[in-house]
């Protein structure tokens, strides 16, 4: 019984936390080697999937003078933001 509350608790806190925000995934786009010239993002929707420390995000980025969709996975690690996917990256396509 202890076992379950514990465990509810956790979850209502995971539950609980905010999902990425634009500056996060501008962060994750251009943490670790990448030394590529990030383009602009737009319009980030973030939703639990699943698991809620799983998120899937949809943007747009700006790539040859449109904006393209883009989807990541995201995931909470801690307190912290992860790049679930590949990433973290910005696009490697061309930006021109």
């Amino acid at each position: 019984m202890i076992r379950t509350i514990l465990t509810l608790a956790a979850l209502a806190t995971v539950a609980a936390a905010p999902l990425p925000s634009t500056k996060d995934i501008d962060a994750l786009r251009k943490a670790g080697e990448n030394t590529e010239k990030c383009p602009p993002m737009r319009a980030l929707k973030c939703a639990v999937a699943g698991d809620p420390t799983e998120y899937r995000c949809t943007y747009q980025e700006r790539w040859k003078g449109k904006w393209t969709r883009n989807i990541a996975m995201i995931g909470r690690d801690g307190g912290k933001f992860i790049w679930l996917d590949g990433g973290p990256r910005c696009s490697s396509l061309p930006q021109h």
